[in-house]
């Protein structure tokens, strides 16, 4: 299986993570769930550390565009939120055959 694009950082115990979640599956009726690979805190300890440590990250929930490195740290809104994940699309159509 290859990489996903996306990273979502989130922990138990979070709020904001849980109502991130609620949006992504809601609103936005998980049209974006086969590119987002959720890594929670307690679940998989290693990997959020890493990619935590990388970015600098020190909160979640978090957004990590992975080829671009850009992240979306505590998001709070669909509109944001959208366009943020709308990072794969442009990054697609400027690659050979995207």
């Amino acid at each position: 299986m290859t990489e996903r694009p996306f990273a979502l950082l989130t922990q138990e115990h979070c709020p904001a993570c849980d109502r991130l979640e609620r949006m992504l599956g809601g609103p936005l009726r998980g049209q974006y769930a086969a590119q987002i690979e959720v890594v929670h805190r307690q679940q998989h300890p290693t990997a959020f550390e890493t990619l935590a440590g990388a970015h600098g990250l020190r909160a979640t929930p978090a957004l990590l565009h992975r080829p671009s490195g850009q992240v979306l740290a505590a998001p709070t809104g669909l509109g944001e939120v959208q366009r943020f994940l709308a990072l794969e699309r442009a990054a697609a159509g400027t690659r050979p055959g995207g």
